[in-house]
């Protein structure tokens, strides 16, 4: 996957690598139309900054009233710290909460959490938003070699699940 980090995704859906395609192919790929199109293209040019990989459920944006499509995205990137494992929870405890209080988040939760076998922390979450209505995340968050965090989302739409997507990426993440 991207930048040091792999992790498992249902074989469904769709898997774009921000660092090699472009937003515009990406959304071709989805063959998605109207709103839904346009949520994902949001998603995905801020994550190509990252150089992320994106990995969405076409169906379940066919299947939601708002047409949200329940996705996984993952990345790494310089931490600026050398702390490792569990010695660089509650640095990535306290950025987590910061960054998602910023973003207008509510019912923010945190719990330890081992991530492809490193301990880490997983950060939950709810957003608000006019075109998806509201937004449940799971992002993991880790430190596994120094001045390296790695970071997974998972996001759903009301009334949808995140089935096992978050706990089979946690278990399945290896940072090569």
């Amino acid at each position: 996957m991207a930048q040091g980090i792999s992790v498992a995704a249902p074989a469904s859906w769709v898997a774009v690598n921000l660092a090699k395609e472009t937003v515009e192919k990406a959304a071709r790929k989805a063959g998605l139309s109207g709103l839904s199109a346009t949520t994902l293209v949001q998603a995905m040019t801020s994550l190509q900054k990252l150089h992320a990989v994106f990995v969405y459920d076409v169906k379940s944006a066919v299947d939601s009233p708002r047409h949200f499509a329940r996705n996984l995205n993952a990345y790494c990137l310089a931490s600026g710290v050398t702390d490792v494992g569990a010695a660089g929870i509650p640095f990535l405890k306290t950025g987590a909460a910061a960054e998602f209080e910023q973003l207008g988040a509510t019912h923010i939760t945190q719990k330890d959490l081992e991530i492809g076998g490193v301990p880490g922390v997983e950060t939950s979450y709810q957003l608000s938003s006019s075109s998806a209505g509201t937004i449940y995340g799971s992002q993991l968050e880790v430190l596994p070699k120094p001045d390296k965090a790695c970071f997974v989302t998972v996001t759903v739409g009301t009334g949808e699940s995140e089935s096992n997507v978050r706990s089979v990426a946690a278990a399945t993440a290896q940072f090569p």
